[in-house]
């Protein structure tokens, strides 16, 4: 189990995004017609973990659409194509293309999380998939599977105190 302080916390966000994504190739069916949408920012430069860290450490850190976009890049590598974060009120978004075998569905996630307890927990989960079949039956598999995967993941994670997460269009607020 790992403990998060400081800078843990923000590979905690990218963790969960992560889980979200990945996900997806395990269950892969959450589907609507056509494209998914899109966050439309394709990323800025971006601190280091450690320095956003230390940031946190000083009581919060806004994090930007194209801040998180870069980190999420880095941090997913090749699983994810055109990977894209962005941010409204009230939730976080990533969007991209995930390679499923045959076919390259686009995905597009949103998502909170609650970071005041012992370990993070997700909330208001909603995964779209683009390009596949709409089966109502194989998407409610999916989303369960998905949100019992995802509650799995999360508490693997132990957080030595309770952190906030403000989602405000463009950026995120994390602080102790």
């Amino acid at each position: 189990m790992n403990k998060q302080k400081g800078f843990g916390i923000i590979g905690l966000i990218f963790t969960i995004f992560a889980v979200f994504v990945l996900a997806l190739a395990g269950a892969g069916a959450a589907a609507v017609l056509g494209k998914a949408p899109e966050c439309a920012n394709l990323g800025t430069t971006a601190r280091t973990e450690s320095q956003i860290g230390n940031t946190l450490n000083q009581g919060s850190v806004t994090i930007t659409d194209g801040e998180a976009t870069t980190l999420a890049q880095n941090y997913l590598g090749s699983k994810v194509n055109d990977a894209r974060v962005c941010f409204t009120a009230g939730l976080g978004h990533i969007s991209g293309k995930i390679n499923l075998g045959s076919i390259t569905p686009s995905f597009f996630i949103s998502g909170g999380v609650d970071l005041s307890g012992s370990v993070p927990k997700a909330t208001n989960l909603n995964i779209q998939l683009g390009s596949l079949p709409n089966i109502p039956a194989l998407s409610s598999f999916a989303s369960t599977a998905l949100n019992t995967l995802i509650s799995e993941n999360l508490s693997k994670f132990k957080l030595d105190q309770k952190y906030s997460a403000a989602f405000v269009n463009g950026s995120i607020t994390i602080g102790k």
